[in-house]
């Protein structure tokens, strides 16, 4: 537990720096929301489309490895989705997609990205960022399905399509990945320059998001939401990272550091697209944004116990 916490401690001290600097007024919340806007439009984006454009993708990669992740991913966006109409009836269709997507929809660019390389060293980014390259665009297209029939049961199936693709248009971390698995297959490669421009704005990236992290906490109140936050915390912090786990280790035999990494990618905390779609289509906005909060604490403590359990693969061990 002790290596887990040198690995953490750094990570939830930069949180901290962000909360604090909200707390005593350093930043306002439009500050904050500047700081995200600047992440996922600019940095994140340029940090993702590198890493993915440079990523070798191996010619005998198993299946396995997007199965291992994906498959449980899906499986606990459709349990939360059905369990919680038994845990809250009294709430709406749309609800119910919020609750299944922050239980499966892990915070991978502000916490998974830094934890993962600073745990497992480089070596881990092979697995990470295959999984990311298409991370988004599968739980993005279900989520967004999802929640077009929800909030609009007359919509014909016909007209998914044009609405999937001018939402998918405007997140500007789904374009950088789909362009970065693009430009990965034509093997031409980044320009000295071009990389070293993408280097530059991609490394604000991991910095500027966990502070924006911490800012965020300062202006959000748990209140009346804690049950449904609770509810999201045990499928994704819990059932989520086992189920995961058990698929990569046991069904497909993964090599340890790729069971190791993608397992630590799904316990991470529920991602804060979970308040921006909450936000764009107006339902369970004080509930999307207690899920982050109560998550993103409450994996702290989860993240620890998982890499105490992955301790012989840290880089802090070796």
């Amino acid at each position: 537990m002790l290596i887990a916490l040198f690995v953490v401690a750094p990570v939830i001290a930069v949180i901290a720096l962000g909360y604090c600097a909200a707390w005593r007024g350093v930043f306002s919340e439009d500050n904050v929301a500047t700081l995200n806007r600047f992440v996922f439009t600019l940095a994140a984006p340029a940090l993702l489309f590198r890493n993915v454009a440079l990523t070798d993708f191996p010619d005998d990669l198993s299946i396995g490895l997007w199965v291992s992740y994906y498959a449980p991913m899906l499986a606990i966006m459709a349990l939360g989705f059905f369990i919680g109409r038994l845990f809250f009836p009294a709430r709406g269709p749309a609800e119910y997609v919020l609750l299944g997507f922050g239980a499966c929809f892990s915070n991978t660019v502000m916490l998974g990205i830094p934890i993962i390389l600073t745990a497992f060293g480089p070596g881990a980014g092979l697995p990470l960022f295959l999984i990311l390259a298409f991370h988004g665009l599968l739980v993005f297209t279900a989520a967004l399905t999802c929640l077009e029939a929800a909030t609009n049961p007359q919509m014909r199936l016909k007209d998914m399509p044009p609405k999937l693709a001018h939402a998918m248009r405007d997140q500007a971390v789904v374009m950088a990945l789909a362009a970065g698995v693009v430009w990965n297959f034509t093997g031409l490669g980044l320009a000295a320059p071009i990389d070293r421009f993408l280097e530059l704005v991609g490394a604000a990236a991991i910095p500027v998001a966990l502070i924006a992290v911490g800012g965020r906490l300062a202006f959000i109140a748990v209140g009346n939401n804690l049950p449904v936050a609770l509810f999201v915390g045990v499928f994704k912090l819990a059932l989520m990272p086992v189920g995961v786990y058990l698929t990569a280790h046991y069904l497909f035999g993964l090599p340890p550091l790729f069971v190791a990494t993608i397992t630590l990618l799904s316990a991470m905390p529920s991602g804060v697209f979970t308040a921006v779609f909450a936000a764009q289509y107006k339902v369970a906005e004080a509930e999307a944004s207690s899920m982050i909060v109560v998550t993103t604490v409450l994996s702290a403590f989860t993240i620890s116990l998982w890499l105490t359990f992955f301790s012989d693969l840290l880089v802090v061990a070796s």
